[in-house]
């Protein structure tokens, strides 16, 4: 049931008590309290939210770790998966092995440096990998001295016929 004089609420000596409870500068006032309430609480948030990020990352190196030096292969595999740097999979030399002699040594890629390094700590782990490495080196080398044999004797050809 609906009276109307019972809903009469802007004649009602309150109304003005009301207004004045809510006029602009305390409107302005109770505003700026909420927002400041609302900044410090996002402040807190991305304090946790750096500090929580950090410690699962923390957690989950850890774990990777403790895997890997417990004999876990398939964390050592996706650490020291070398399939995609012992031969170059892009540009006009795609498919030939990495291994070049530079200035008397051997260039080796960062994949291969780390392998090469941890061998010795994981001798039975890395065995496998060590040995494509190493073949991937020699094939290599054993491609640039070809080349290298056949640019002499070319060199050797040219300079008999002239």
């Amino acid at each position: 049931m609906h009276i109307p004089e019972m809903h009469d609420y802007a004649s009602a000596p309150h109304a003005e008590v009301a207004k004045a409870y809510l006029s602009q500068g305390r409107k302005k006032s109770i505003q700026t309290e909420i927002e400041e309430i609302l900044s410090e609480e996002y402040d807190r948030l991305e304090a946790y939210a750096t500090d929580h990020i950090s410690e699962v990352a923390a957690m989950r190196a850890e774990a990777y770790i403790e895997a890997l030096l417990n004999g876990n292969n398939d964390a050592a595999n996706k650490l020291f998966d070398g399939q995609t740097d012992r031969h170059k999979s892009s540009g006009y030399d795609e498919g030939s092995p990495w291994a070049r002699l530079i200035h008397g040594r051997i260039f080796e890629t960062d994949g291969i440096k780390l392998r090469r390094k941890i061998v010795e700590a994981h001798t039975d782990l890395l065995k496998s990998e060590r040995i494509k490495d190493l073949e991937s080196i020699v094939e290599g080398l054993t491609k640039q001295v070809r080349e290298t044999e056949s640019e002499l004797e070319a060199l050797r050809v040219r300079f008999q016929d002239s």
